[in-house]
């Protein structure tokens, strides 16, 4: 096949290499912390046994602890000054100074709206959240995993949030573009509850009325794919733990969830990433073989299950939401309140969801 495709368009290469005139994979569903671009990957071959380290597509950084950009440099040398500020804030019983702000609904990006808004009716908070008890919430903030802490994040980049933990000086870079938080920490207001609660009641108004700031529909598609997969996701770690999985590779676990929500609800989704669970669970039964390997066989199975969907047309038959994975605030906000669909977003593939009218 290879051979075959060198011959057709005169390529002289090694078939071995031939993927590294490919050029690299973009994903859309991750943006960049420095310059908010989508990250990218380069290929890899068929036969290798390892992961590529995703970049930024404009600026130099890269998702990697030894990321040398420019923005990574600046904060490695201000953390230390910053952490021990912080934690001698923390040991007096500072919590930061809030402040008496005048924010307006349009001053913020629309996943910032939804979030912020959904933290308060999850919480029900007047001083302090505790990302602690997120999951074990009868409706969570969001769906498990790095995306709730991610959208915290955003609001500690909008000056709304700030953090204090002597305990654990490392989570003081969250609001500080870091990635994949996965400790507990407790998060504080940095605006004061009056301009919080005209905050809210602002964004309140805007949903209801449907009057969208004109940069909210451009960033509305992201959003709603950024909470599918997070979904996806959620479910197949969750099926991948009932069995006894380690987890699989990360990017190529991406590469696939986001082509089964290319064609297919998160509702649907589920039911590939069941069968392909199902299949893995088997194989490590059948073959003895590493859960590990059992693992990464659950990635391949999703993927040749979706293919024969796509090739065979099938009628793919959704499931209902998991009663142990239940719908997230962040769901209920943006399709409830801002585009008044009820659970479209679980139950409609990306493309039949309606938008709203500019």
């Amino acid at each position: 096949m290879i051979v075959d495709l060198l011959a057709e368009f005169k390529v002289d290469h090694h078939p071995h290499h031939l993927f590294k005139l490919f050029p690299p994979i973009l994903h859309s569903f991750l943006v960049c912390p420095c310059c908010d671009a989508a990250m990218m990957s380069p290929r890899i071959s068929r036969s290798a046994h390892y992961e590529t380290t995703m970049r930024c597509s404009q600026c130099r950084h890269e998702d990697s602890s030894r990321c040398k950009c420019d923005h990574c440099r600046n904060r490695q040398r201000s953390v230390s000054g910053k952490v021990s500020r912080k934690v001698l804030d923390a040991k007096n019983g500072q919590r930061g100074q809030t402040q008496n702000l005048s924010i307006e609904p349009a001053y913020l990006a629309l996943d910032q709206a939804v979030a912020l808004l959904a933290l308060m009716r999850c919480r029900g908070i007047d001083g302090m959240v505790a990302t602690a008890v997120w999951d074990m919430a009868a409706v969570p903030f969001a769906p498990k995993g790095h995306y709730g802490h991610t959208l915290v994040q955003k609001l500690g980049q909008a000056k709304l949030l700030s953090v204090s933990n002597s305990a654990v000086p490392e989570n003081f870079g969250v609001f500080e573009n870091e990635p994949r938080i996965e400790t507990a920490f407790p998060i504080f207001w940095s605006i004061s509850s009056t301009s919080r609660t005209n905050l809210i009641q602002g964004i309140e108004q805007v949903a209801a009325h449907g009057k969208w700031p004109r940069h909210w529909f451009d960033q509305l598609p992201d959003l709603v794919r950024a909470l599918a997969f997070a979904e996806c996701k959620e479910f197949y770690d969750y099926c991948a733990k009932q069995r006894g999985l380690p987890p699989s590779a990360q990017r190529s676990t991406s590469v696939m969830l986001n082509n089964l929500l290319q064609d297919y609800s998160v509702a649907q989704c589920y039911r590939i990433i069941y069968a392909g669970a199902k299949a893995a669970a088997d194989f490590l039964v059948r073959t003895s073989c590493t859960p590990q390997h059992a693992a990464n066989y659950m990635i391949g199975a999703c993927q040749r299950w979706l293919d024969r969907a796509r090739a065979e047309n099938w009628l793919v038959t959704p499931f209902h939401r998991n009663h142990e994975l239940p719908r997230s605030m962040i769901s209920v906000v943006l399709y409830e309140d801002f585009l008044k669909s009820g659970d479209d977003g679980f139950n409609l593939p990306l493309d039949k969801i309606t938008r709203p009218k500019r």
